[in-house]
C-alpha cells in the first residue's frame, strides 16, 4: 500500500496542480484577466517537465538495468526532441509581448505573413494583464507624458492652450517597448510657422500646403533663401529642443518629383552629431542640399531616358530583324519552296522564333504506310559571314521530325544554296 501511494502522490500533485491552474484561467478570465506570456510559458513548460521527469525516473527503476539504461537513454532523446520542438513552435506562434510604458502592455499576434495584430492590456501585478480599447481618457494621458502639457478633446482633436492653433491626432499607437505615441503634433506646429513666415515675408517660391515647391534649378537660391529663413523662424520655439522639426522642399522636374527633408532642431551639436540642429538655418546648407537632391533627381531622369532609348533601339532592331528574316523567307518560298508546295503560312512560337508551315501528306515511314507528316520551315540562324540566312525545312510524323533540307538565304544578292542537313 505504501508503494502504490509512493508512486501515485506525484501524479496526485501535478494533476492537482494543473486543476489548480486551470481554475485560477477560469476564474481570472471571468473578470477579463489573463496570465502574463511568461507565466504561461512557465506553466506550460512545466506542465511537460514535470511527468517527463517522473517518468525517466521510473525507467531507471527497472529491475533489469540494462534494460533500464537503454529505455531511459531512448527516452531521454525523445523527450529532449519533444521539448524542443515544443518551444520553438511556442516561439514562433505565440503572441509576443512588449511593455509600452505607463502601466500598459501591447500583445502582438501573427496574423499571417509579415503582418500582425496588435491587443492592448493594462498589467495587473506581475502576472496578469487586462485587454482594453483605446478612449479619450488614454489617448490624453498617452498625449501629456509625451510632451508634458495638459490636453483636452474639441471637436475631434486634441487641443493643448499652449498651442491653440495645432490640433493633434493620433496616428499611430506604440507597439514596441520604448516607442512612442505617432501623433501630428509637432508638424502641424511647424506647419503653422512656416506659413506665418511665408506669409509675412512675401515669399515667391510657390507653398502647398505643408511644403515648398522648386520647379527649375533657376529657383534653387531663392528656394534655399526663402527655406533657411523659415526653419530660423520657426527654430525659435523651444518644442523643437526635444522634438525636431522638418521642413520639406518638394523638386520637380519634367514631371517627375523629388523630395527632399531639411531636418533641424533647437539642441546644442552633440558630438557623435554630423551638423548642428540649426544647420538649415544657414541658406548655403541649405542650397548644398537641395543641389544634391536636384542633380540625383536629374541623373535619374536621364538613366530613364537613357534606358528608354535604349529600349527603344532594341525594339527598332528586333523589328528590323524579324523584317529581315521574313524578306529572305518570302524569297526563299517564291523562288524555291513553291515549286513543291502551294500554301505557305507564317507564324512565330511562343519564344518568338519564325517558322511557316507548307501543308502535309502521307509516305511510308518506320516500316509503315499512309503515315501523315507536316512540313514546316524553321528559321536556324544567320551565317558565319552574317551575309545569309539559314532556314531548314523539317518533316514531322507523329510529333517526330526529320530534316528534309537547309537553305542559305541572301535575298539581297539573290543567292539561295541548299545544304545538308543530317537526318535525326
Amino acid at each position: 500500500m505504501e508503494r502504490k501511494t509512493k508512486y501515485a502522490l506525484p501524479w496526485i500533485i501535478y494533476l492537482g496542480s494543473l486543476m489548480g491552474f486551470g481554475l485560477a484561467k477560469f476564474i481570472l478570465r471571468g473578470i477579463g484577466v489573463e496570465f502574463r506570456m511568461w507565466v504561461q510559458a512557465l506553466l506550460w513548460a512545466l506542465a511537460f517537465l514535470f511527468p517527463a521527469l517522473l517518468i525517466g525516473y521510473y525507467l531507471t527503476r527497472i529491475k533489469y538495468k540494462v534494460v533500464a539504461v537503454v529505455l531511459t537513454v531512448i527516452y531521454a532523446v525523445l523527450a529532449v526532441i519533444v521539448f524542443l520542438a515544443g518551444f520553438v513552435y511556442f516561439l514562433l506562434k505565440s503572441p509576443e509581448e512588449h511593455d509600452i510604458g505607463s502601466g500598459m502592455l501591447c500583445v502582438e499576434e501573427p496574423s499571417g505573413g509579415d503582418s500582425s495584430d496588435y491587443t492592448y492590456w493594462d498589467k495587473i501585478s506581475f502576472f496578469g494583464r487586462k485587454q482594453f480599447e483605446w478612449d479619450e481618457e488614454r489617448d490624453i494621458k498617452l498625449l501629456e507624458e509625451k510632451y508634458n502639457m495638459q490636453f483636452e478633446k474639441r471637436s475631434g482633436a486634441y487641443m493643448t492652450e499652449k498651442y491653440p492653433m495645432a490640433a493633434v491626432h493620433i496616428l499611430r499607437y506604440p507597439t514596441v517597448s520604448g516607442s512612442e505615441v505617432a501623433d501630428d503634433f509637432i508638424e502641424n506646429i511647424e506647419t503653422y510657422y512656416f506659413k506665418e513666415t511665408y506669409e509675412a515675408e512675401g515669399f515667391r517660391t510657390e507653398w502647398s500646403e505643408n511644403h515648398l515647391i522648386m520647379k527649375s534649378e533657376a529657383e534653387l537660391k531663392q528656394v534655399s533663401k526663402e527655406a533657411a529663413k523659415m526653419i530660423s523662424d520657426a527654430i525659435e520655439d523651444p518644442i523643437f529642443e526635444k522634438f525636431p522639426g522638418t521642413l520639406q522642399v518638394q523638386i520637380e522636374i519634367k514631371g517627375s518629383k523629388s523630395v527632399c527633408s531639411l531636418n533641424f532642431s533647437g539642441k546644442k551639436k552633440s558630438a557623435n552629431e554630423e551638423r548642428a540642429g540649426d544647420y538649415y538655418t544657414d541658406a548655403e546648407n541649405v542650397e548644398e542640399t537641395l543641389e544634391e537632391t536636384y542633380n540625383a533627381l536629374l541623373y535619374s531622369l536621364e538613366e530613364n531616358d537613357r534606358m528608354d532609348q535604349i529600349t527603344q533601339d532594341t525594339e527598332e532592331e528586333n523589328k528590323n530583324y524579324a523584317n529581315r528574316v521574313e524578306e529572305a523567307y518570302d524569297y526563299l518560298y517564291e523562288n524555291e519552296l513553291s515549286k513543291q508546295f502551294t500554301t505557305s503560312e507564317k507564324t512565330y512560337n511562343a519564344k518568338g522564333n519564325f517558322y511557316a508551315i507548307l501543308g502535309g501528306d502521307t509516305a511510308a515511314y518506320a516500316n509503315k504506310n499512309d503515315i501523315p507528316y507536316e512540313v514546316t520551315v524553321v528559321y536556324d540562324r544567320v551565317s558565319d559571314d552574317g551575309e545569309s540566312l539559314l532556314f531548314v525545312m523539317y518533316k514531322k510524323y507523329n510529333e517526330k521530325s526529320d530534316t528534309a533540307a537547309g537553305y542559305s538565304v541572301n535575298a539581297e544578292e539573290g543567292k539561295i544554296e541548299e545544304y545538308d542537313v543530317p537526318w535525326f
